[in-house]
């Protein structure tokens, strides 16, 4: 084995377990950030870091954000109208029903819900027993999901290009196979008995035509926050017109 071929496995084997060493990595460096940033719950920056890191970078960007303005609004509704409710099972859910209800009127998704009711609930909780849970925890969930985006898109970003060629490759020949079936059933005068065989194989084509569109189009998003992927864009558009 070559040295460049051994190197191109060594690059693709830490690419392909990015989420296993990721995680940790970033997990302790939001811990520390945390502290050195003065909070009380540290905690809950590595807890940021898990939920952000999805498997592609556009997916950790947009759950990242979710989770960022989800917070805001829940420690910021919480806040404001705890003081006038105090903490009973009664007022847990009326709260969890307006910051619903908000987030419907605002016609956000049910991520940015699910944060929001979660927020408020355990500032609900901990406010009183800790003043400083409130800012900590929008503090530290910044800081968290800024320190696994960096991450994810700085050290070994997701790459679905390879995967997004062999399943392009694999299809074009499956497809040149079914037109020379085509062409022998045509010329063997199309028998009705062989057409429901074809028309299984037509719905098999189809499917496998959606996972290839739908793996170039993960690739494509990919590489959209790949800093230094200029020749894997052009590749990937040369499939894509392929």
């Amino acid at each position: 084995m070559g040295k460049i071929e051994m190197k191109l496995q060594i690059k693709s084997f830490i690419q392909d377990t990015g989420l296993i060493w990721k995680t940790p990595l970033a997990a302790a460096l939001s811990w520390e950030l945390a502290k050195w940033a003065g909070s009380n719950h540290p905690y809950l920056a590595p807890l940021s870091v898990i939920l952000c890191i999805q498997i592609t970078v556009s997916k950790s960007i947009q759950f990242a954000w979710q989770r960022i303005y989800g917070t805001i609004v829940g420690v910021a509704l919480t806040s404001s109208l705890v003081p006038f409710l105090g903490l009973t099972g009664w007022s847990i859910g009326l709260m969890i029903l307006l910051g619903s209800v908000f987030v419907k009127l605002l016609k956000l998704d049910n991520v940015i819900m699910s944060q929001v009711t979660l927020s408020i609930l355990l500032v609900m909780y901990f406010q009183s027993k800790m003043p400083t849970y409130p800012f900590d925890r929008i503090r530290d969930t910044v800081i968290g999901a800024a320190v696994a985006l960096l991450i994810h898109i700085l050290l070994f970003p997701p790459d679905s290009v390879k995967k997004a060629k062999n399943l392009m490759s694999k299809f074009a020949d499956h497809l040149t196979t079914y037109f020379f079936k085509t062409a022998q059933w045509v010329e063997a005068g199309c028998s009705s008995m062989e057409s429901r065989d074809m028309e299984k194989e037509i719905q098999l084509l189809f499917q496998e035509l959606h996972q290839t569109t739908t793996e170039m189009d993960k690739a494509n998003q990919s590489l959209s926050y790949h800093l230094f992927a200029s020749e894997k864009r052009d590749t990937l558009k040369r499939q894509t017109q392929h």
